[in-house]
């Protein structure tokens, strides 16, 4: 009996550092490096630089908590006065953020609040010769979430939100961003400066001020993305016809010219689908307000399919926050570029947002 307690003790503490492992990091990535989902959290504490001679992979499921810590001395000089205060991840080589759809990468601040911005944000800076590509990840309470800079980034499948600007390009930031969601930022969901991206398939929805803020001067390709209440306006200073509702879709929703929707997107247990569920003749009755057995069986058989569905319930849906999930009322499915190489994983039509599009991206 005594060898078997004296086995357990021993066993305790690698048991409880399994259960509770994580990783500090700070300083300078010179070298390829992993961060996988097992050795996390990653906790960062000072800022972190890729160099250009280094790529950074991050596995799908990591989670990177941003410390609360004052800043210390910056590997490399601050990127704005923002970054001077603030925890940053500055990418100058390569970066692959590699989440999957059940296995999202998340960037937290370790403390988080409503307009509160904990840190400065992953800043992808002039990486020229470096592959750097952001996928489904979650990102939150940056005073930037993502920011690019003559770069050629690949940003798709990701929700970005209570920052205080979503994505900013700019100086030459020619981003592919398709398929995120940017909500509940305070300034924009995506700001552009001086550069060419192209945004096709994401929902812009709810933002605090605008939810597109262009320069007047970049050619920026906006198409296929839903954009709405966004609360001082979903455009500023962009190509006056965006957002001017002229055709319609082949869903019968009104688009403008470049077949963005200017609509609810229409999360489920949102106001929107409970309005849209008192419209639908063919949602049942809520059994638990009628009291006649009879009466319900009456008046569900219009459509006794989706009388046991629960189609319209909360669910808990994997890698896709449950309070963005969309309704089966939404607008945005099947809406998308209609581009084969941007089918859903089923190879059916892109439906916008983060839960459309495949899960790997070719060229």
């Amino acid at each position: 009996m005594r060898i078997k307690i004296n086995l357990l003790l021993t066993l305790l503490p690698a048991l409880f550092s399994a259960a509770y492992s994580q990783t500090t990091v700070s300083g300078i990535i010179d070298r390829d490096t992993r961060w996988n989902a097992e050795n996390g959290p990653f906790i960062i504490e000072g800022d972190i630089l890729v160099t250009r001679r280094a790529n950074l992979v991050i596995a799908p499921g990591t989670e990177i908590i941003i410390a609360d810590s004052e800043k210390n001395e910056s590997p490399a000089k601050p990127f704005d006065k923002a970054d001077s205060a603030l925890i940053s991840i500055r990418v100058q080589g390569a970066l692959t953020v590699v989440g999957k759809r059940d296995k999202p990468v998340t960037f937290k601040p370790q403390t988080a609040g409503l307009a509160s911005y904990g840190w400065r944000g992953i800043i992808i800076d002039e990486a020229k010769n470096g592959y750097v590509e952001i996928a489904f990840a979650e990102i939150s309470g940056a005073t930037t979430g993502i920011t690019v800079k003559k770069t050629n980034a690949l940003l798709r499948n990701n929700i970005i939100e209570n920052c205080n600007i979503g994505i900013h390009c700019f100086f030459g930031g020619t981003s592919n961003i398709y398929n995120n969601l940017i909500t509940s930022c305070f300034t924009s969901a995506i700001k552009i400066e001086r550069s060419n991206p192209q945004i096709l398939n994401n929902i812009i929805a709810f933002n605090k001020n605008t939810g597109l803020w262009c320069d007047n001067t970049s050619k920026v390709r906006f198409r296929y993305n839903c954009v709405f209440g966004n609360i001082d306006g979903n455009f500023l200073d962009c190509d006056p016809e965006t957002g001017r509702l002229s055709k319609v879709n082949k869903n019968n929703d009104s688009t403008d010219a470049a077949d963005n929707i200017i609509k609810d997107p229409v999360f489920i247990g949102s106001a929107a689908q409970a309005r849209a569920i008192a419209l639908d003749v063919n949602t049942p009755t809520d059994s638990s307000k009628v009291k006649n057995p009879a009466l319900l069986k009456i008046l569900n058989i219009v459509n006794p399919q989706t009388a046991s569905s629960g189609e319209d319930e909360p669910q808990t849906i994997k890698g896709v926050k449950n309070h963005y999930k969309l309704s089966k009322y939404s607008p945005c499915f099947n809406a998308g570029d209609p581009a084969k190489r941007f089918n859903n994983s089923d190879g059916k039509r892109n439906t916008i947002g983060p839960e459309g599009g495949p899960e790997f991206m070719g060229d």
